[in-house]
């Protein structure tokens, strides 16, 4: 049994050494000697479980293969019709597209080799499609089984350099439902209820994730409506614009379902009395509900030149622009970063590990940076900044802004980049709504999370006035209320006058890839600790959310 365990063990580790290399050299540069070093094996070790490299390929090709109809099968027949289990097919067979195209497309070759296995996939939701009387009663399984598989390979050669999976599967699928269309059954369709999300934030992508796939009534469909084709860990921007992360480890896929339909637009207004949605193309969508979650952009506080010269964080693209700006400072150079708030520290911190040759100096308008935490916090995290020759200016007040220079209380300090995280607002699209609103510009709403007076319409995460600092916790738990106001109108059942009050677990910060501060409750957390669970938290939420 030992033996047993420790063979495949062995296997495991060769394969996922050589997945590492295929996916970091690509699959034709990386040799068999490389495979056996990473894994730690003999040659002869290698070629007892793997004849080949290409076997190695074959086996990850297989693997997809033994997994994907245990992943169609986790919806419930009626919820999902035979064109998106087809979409949901191949979107897991592709899953790695977005982050390493050429290699998937490669390992989908090999899965064309098994084409008996494919086939007899194809057999099985065509003829679950048939039981449902979604298809014909008289359809040929064998023959319409062989015309989707040769639609389908034909249809990811075709495609295969599009730039994301959403793409090549959009492709891909007009080729397979054109061809469908013969053989589909021709019934009317209950009219479907449209519940609309403005933005893939942690509030949008929490309603998503809690309503697919099992918890969204039979007769609803969700439309998201965002600039980009994944969501945004919009908490570790810092770390993509100090160049200490990857683009792609800030994305996380959206939610796999046939009732979601995903449409990549700017957003320009929202026409509560039409109830719809206008994109910026004029196009119109219309809602039965709406979750506005659109987030926010930075307040400049009528600094002149502020919007036209500093750099910010608020956006994946905002953010992109700023990593190329700190990237293309000279060696030695300096950077101002306006504001000592959570963002600003952490950029601080995060751009001297990644830069130790840069001047940084990091403006904040009080006594103390996070001046709104625990003071024996504050006094560690500037005490850390001194220690690691970050120059703290407290008391600024920030007055001008230039290409070239920073003014503080009309003082001119030169620098080679400004950038901004002094505050924020929610943007235009919210600020335009014809509705209530707090001193900040945040949405009033309803104990229930709607506006007064508008029980269709509601408002997540940075839009809405809460009696809490903007945060991915609070959208995620304001999310979770949503979620339960919505269920109970679809059933007509009466809403709670008050709803609990959200939970917060506490605020962890980074110094650094080593350091770290945190409160929790009451508790201040200072140093490695807090550092290591703030990466724990961020691997739950990509990999468990």
């Amino acid at each position: 049994m030992k033996q047993k365990v420790k063979k495949v063990e062995t296997k495991e580790r060769i394969e996922n050494a050589a997945l590492s290399l295929f996916r970091e050299k690509g699959f034709d540069r990386t040799t068999v000697q490389e495979i056996t070093t990473l894994a730690h094996v003999a040659k002869g070790t290698f070629f007892n479980y793997f004849p080949t490299k290409e076997s190695i390929m074959h086996s990850l090709a297989k693997e997809r293969l033994s997994g994907v109809m245990r992943h169609i099968q986790q919806y419930p027949q009626n919820q999902l019709q035979l064109s998106r289990r087809i979409h949901s097919y191949l979107y897991f067979i592709l899953n790695d597209y977005d982050q390493h195209p050429t290699l998937t497309i490669q390992i989908w070759r090999f899965v064309l080799d098994d084409e008996q296995l494919l086939l007899s996939h194809w057999r099985e939701i065509i003829q679950a499609a048939i039981v449902r009387e979604e298809l014909l009663p008289d359809t040929v399984v064998d023959l319409w089984s062989h015309i989707i598989h040769s639609h389908v390979s034909y249809g990811i050669h075709l495609y295969s350099k599009e730039p994301t999976r959403t793409q090549l599967l959009n492709r891909v699928m007009t080729l397979v439902d054109a061809s469908l269309s013969a053989i589909t059954a021709k019934r009317s369709s209950p009219k479907m209820e449209k519940l609309v999300i403005l933005g893939a934030g942690y509030g949008g992508m929490r309603v998503m994730q809690r309503l697919l796939p099992n918890d969204l009534p039979e007769n609803v469909e969700i439309t998201l409506i965002d600039r980009l084709p994944y969501h945004c860990l919009k908490t570790e921007y810092y770390a993509l614009a100090a160049g200490t992360a990857a683009d792609h480890h800030l994305r996380v896929a959206f939610p796999e379902d046939s009732r979601l339909k995903i449409t990549y637009a700017n957003v320009k207004a929202v026409q509560l009395e039409e109830k719809s949605v206008l994109l910026e193309s004029g196009e119109s969508i219309p809602y039965d509900k709406l979750i506005v979650g659109l987030g926010c952009e930075d307040k400049y506080h009528g600094v002149p030149g502020a919007k036209e010269h500093a750099y910010g964080i608020q956006t994946m693209g905002a953010t992109r622009k700023t990593y190329e700006a700190i990237n293309n400072v000279r060696p030695e150079g300096v950077v101002s970063i306006v504001g000592g708030g959570l963002s600003g520290v952490e950029l601080a911190s995060e751009l001297r590990e990644s830069r130790p040759d840069l001047t940084i100096k990091l403006f904040d308008r009080g006594e103390i940076i996070l001046s709104a935490f625990p003071r024996k916090l504050s006094t560690y995290v500037q005490g850390w900044f001194l220690e690691h020759g970050v120059e703290i200016i407290n008391k600024s007040n920030i007055t001008k802004v230039e290409p070239d220079a920073i003014y503080n209380h009309d003082d001119r300090i030169e620098a080679d980049a400004v950038i901004w995280t002094a505050g924020v607002q929610p943007v235009d699209v919210v600020r335009n709504l014809d509705v209530a609103k707090d001193s900040s510009g945040r949405v009033e709403l309803t104990p229930q999370h709607f506006l007064p007076n508008n029980e269709d319409v509601f408002i997540v995460g940075d839009c809405a006035s809460l009696p809490h600092a903007p945060s991915a916790q609070l959208a995620e738990g304001q999310a979770e209320q949503i979620v339960q106001m919505l269920k109970l109108q679809w059933k007509g059942e009466t809403l709670p006058e008050q709803l609990p009050k959200i939970k917060l677990k506490g605020v962890l910060g980074s110094l650094g890839k080593k350091h770290g501060f945190g409160l929790m409750g009451e508790r201040t957390l200072l140093g490695r600790v807090p550092r290591v669970l703030k990466s724990g938290v961020l691997w739950m939420y990509k990999y468990h959310s």
